[in-house]
């Protein structure tokens, strides 16, 4: 039994480390590898920063260097930002900032508690191929198989080989019920200074959203029953700014249904892991219990890895994904269950 509550005890002990908790009782080994496998040793290294005399020198020591070089690779990566904002400027594309570009663009070139593994931009659709050729110009590539275009993708990775991260450029956001793109998403933003440059910076609400239909309905989380923790420190850093989140203004961007049930197991995970309330209406009392429901088999799936798959498929017959079962092909259909039920994150718990 205690092998299979290990995983569920170094994500309770992190969670309380990250609210700048240290338990009396704690395995820092599993803390820290956790920390490092869902890329949130940054954010610990802040949340920990007023408890050293309560830490492990060695484990001290490790915080500290992560900080460190989180710190040094972001200058870099800000420096990557505001020279691809002010190149897509000069030909009059205003890329919107989604998710960790928004939240690096907010904290500065110095910021050292989150890291990014690449920039995500958004353009209209009618700019995207242009967007593509501005970045080529200072040097960007197509990463892997990408195309040289967008086309009727969603979007291209782009690449370079002196940078520490790439560039994901987006025109479209999957999403249930429909798809929001560029314009849509240009109405919740405002403009933000990078420098002499200016990008369209989402709303707190609406990257928050982001972060939610990224997570929930893109990667498949609220089937799947998964934890993005990063990106669930960065929703609790968002409800603690000024202002904090509103919650009618964020189930806004969730159609009611699916989408809604989603944002609402989202926000309650939030709640049961790092203590911060966003109140919304979870659909009346049909959908608190579904959201009691994705609460405990979280809970026992944290316990018990191996039960994920038949969750998932579960969870699938009672609330099948928008798409999965309606108007896809074969093949297209094959490759969603391929994904949903076999590709793994390493990053997610």
């Amino acid at each position: 039994m205690a092998a299979n509550l290990a995983p569920q005890t170094a994500l309770t002990d992190l969670c309380a480390c990250l609210k700048g908790r240290v338990p009396a009782a704690i395995d820092w080994e599993g803390v820290l590898g956790l920390a490092n496998r869902t890329l949130v040793t940054p954010a610990l290294a802040e949340a920990l920063a007023t408890q050293k005399a309560r830490i492990p020198d060695e484990a001290a020591g490790m915080l500290q260097v992560i900080a460190e070089r989180t710190a040094a690779r972001n200058r870099l990566m800000h420096d990557q930002l505001v020279e691809a904002v002010a190149a897509l400027g000069s030909r009059g594309i205003r890329p919107i900032l989604l998710k960790g570009a928004a939240l690096l663009a907010r904290r500065g070139p110095h910021c050292a508690n989150r890291l990014l593994t690449d920039l995500d931009l958004m353009v209209p659709r009618e700019q995207s191929d242009e967007a593509v050729q501005v970045l080529a110009s200072i040097g960007y590539r197509p990463l892997g198989d990408a195309p040289a275009s967008i086309g009727s993708k969603q979007g291209v990775d782009l690449g370079r080989e002196s940078d520490v991260g790439g560039i994901d450029l987006h025109y479209r956001l999957k999403r249930s019920g429909g798809e929001c793109d560029a314009e849509w998403l240009e109405a919740q933003c405002s403009p933000f200074a990078l420098n002499d440059a200016v990008a369209a910076m989402p709303s707190r609400d609406a990257l928050a959203a982001l972060f939610v239909l990224h997570d929930q309905l893109q990667e498949g989380d609220y089937w799947r029953g998964r934890i993005d923790l990063r990106h669930l420190v960065d929703l609790a850093a968002l409800a603690g700014e000024q202002g904090g989140l509103d919650g009618a203004a964020l189930a806004a961007f969730f159609p009611p249904g699916r989408a809604r049930r989603a944002l609402a197991v989202q926000l309650d995970t939030l709640e049961r892991w790092l203590d911060v309330r966003v109140s919304i209406d979870a659909g009346g009392a049909g959908g608190r219990t579904r959201v009691a429901l994705q609460r405990w088999r979280r809970t026992l799936q944290l316990r018990r890895p191996g039960t994920e798959t038949a969750f998932t498929l579960a969870s699938w017959v009672i609330d099948p994904p928008l798409g999965l079962f309606e108007h896809r092909g074969v093949a297209a259909r094959g490759r969603e269950v391929r994904r949903m039920l076999l590709e793994k994150k390493a990053t997610k718990v």
